[in-house]
């Protein structure tokens, strides 16, 4: 009997569309050259990153990375054999923390980025090896486009899905899901995340971004 049901909390669903934006904000300012805005993006998704690991630890139980962590043959079968589930299936989950690896990865890396603008570096150039940062330059260009890459591949399949089988984009936005014998997961009030995402964003705020805005 199918049955409409929360699968998502609000913490999630900020977090995957403010992601989404922020991506897509901080490709554009980087190509464009837009460097005072890009590090503030960045930095703005670093917090959001971190309040989001948080939250896949503490979090309700849809957005608790062990409940959708999967072994590589469970992916397997649920390819096989697709079917809507509560949550992230089995093979996103593989996605989910590749992206949300990689995304760090790019954090990490623009840190350590050199500016030809000698304005602009990030934070740890200065505290850094040469060999280092132009490693980290490296990285910082090349991950971009396995990231954009990724993400792409991932719009594929959520749009193939939800053609498919049930509405998964319609699901991230409005946290509902008609589900046959799914039990509700179990949601917890998204102030938590909210307020830890606020102190991360004070923190870099006061790390770099009162300098960054003063450049604007």
């Amino acid at each position: 009997m199918t049955q409409k049901i929360k699968v998502w909390d609000g913490a999630v669903r900020f977090f995957h569309w403010v992601m989404v934006l922020l991506v897509a904000g901080l490709w554009f300012s980087g190509t464009e050259g837009y460097i005072v805005l890009h590090q503030l993006m960045a930095y703005s998704l670093a917090a959001l990153l971190i309040a989001r690991i948080g939250w896949g630890i503490w979090g309700s139980q849809s957005a608790r990375f062990s409940q959708f962590a999967a072994s590589p043959k469970a992916a397997i079968g649920y390819l096989r054999n697709t079917k809507p589930v509560a949550g992230h299936n089995p093979a996103s989950s593989y996605m989910i923390f590749t992206l949300l690896a990689l995304l760090m990865l790019q954090i990490v890396s623009g840190l350590a980025t050199f500016d030809n603008s000698y304005m602009n570096d990030g934070p740890l150039v200065a505290l850094l090896p040469g060999s280092w940062v132009d490693l980290a330059s490296a990285v910082h260009t090349v991950n971009i486009d396995i990231i954009l890459i990724l993400v792409t591949v991932h719009i594929g399949f959520a749009l193939w899905h939800s053609w498919r089988y049930d509405n998964v984009i319609k699901t991230m936005i409005t946290g509902n899901a008609e589900l046959n014998s799914v039990a509700q997961p179990e949601l917890r009030s998204s102030w938590r995340f909210f307020l830890m995402l606020a102190a991360l964003l004070l923190l870099m705020y006061y790390w770099q971004g009162r300098v960054l805005l003063a450049l604007l």
